[in-house]
């Protein structure tokens, strides 16, 4: 169940709240809800990605704190980099990290030339559906922690629906 809500001077800016999760249909009814059609970007930038030893919990900020996350044994935690590959950081410094698991990180990026003190360096081959709410976001993501952004996108990849800033998205993704 999500709701939409206003914020911000009228007619405000649209926000989209889902303390219960989004389900797959949900993607479609947002985009009807706020009168516009999801469109394709395809992540442009590169990551450094190593792989958990053990279970690792791991913060995602962007210009604050977005969401967190616990990284299983096996699974990848990831950070973003620029399309030089540098080391992708927000307004306070803080490198843009996130967890991946195993099976869904080997559809999303193949191997690439370097390393960085966050890991070896690879390619993004995904490409996603995506929705922008200028009032940004507070959703329960995925992998059940909540996920908040002042202004950002809603991303469907597959059956998953979860949430990217603004920021972080317009670094590093292109619309195909």
């Amino acid at each position: 169940m999500f709701e939409i809500i206003r914020v911000g001077p009228p007619p405000g800016r649209p926000r989209l709240t889902a303390p219960s999760g989004l389900a797959d249909g949900d993607f479609e009814k947002i985009a009807r809800e706020l009168g516009t059609l999801p469109f394709k970007a395809r992540k442009t930038g590169f990551v450094a990605a190593r792989e958990a030893r053990k279970r690792e919990h791991v913060d995602t900020y962007w210009n604050g704190k977005e969401t967190e996350n616990v990284a299983q044994p096996g699974d990848f935690v990831v950070t973003s980099l620029t399309p030089t590959k540098s080391v992708l950081r927000d307004g306070d410094g803080k490198a843009n990290i996130y967890v991946i698991s195993r099976a869904k990180f080997a559809k999303l990026y193949v191997p690439d030339a370097g390393k960085t003190e966050f890991g070896d360096v690879y390619r993004s081959i995904s490409v996603v559906d995506a929705i922008f709410l200028a009032g940004g976001f507070d959703i329960l993501a995925p992998w059940g922690k909540p996920q908040s952004a002042e202004s950002g996108y809603v991303l469907k990849s597959g059956s998953e629906i979860y949430g990217n800033s603004k920021d972080t998205f317009e670094q590093t993704y292109e619309m195909p």
